[in-house]
């Protein structure tokens, strides 16, 4: 299921923003949200270096994010 978008910007009240910005923002909330129930459920200790991790799942969760909704 591919989106594809117009332009590389988006009108959001009259403010052009980059569609990337927009991929990226979503990409770290969604490695926030993973990255918060690994933590409830313990998962983290597993991690040997959670920030770096935390880095890579949100380039991870942008890259798919970017694969669908790609201009």
């Amino acid at each position: 299921m591919r989106v594809p978008l117009q332009t590389a910007e988006l009108d959001i009240m009259g403010f052009l923003v980059p569609w990337s910005m927009l991929i990226w923002t979503c990409g770290f909330i969604i490695a926030w949200a993973v990255a918060v129930l690994m933590e409830r459920r313990g998962w983290t200790r597993y991690v040997w270096h959670l920030p770096l991790f935390f880095i890579a799942m949100v380039v991870f969760f942008s890259c798919m994010l970017g694969w669908f909704f790609a201009p």
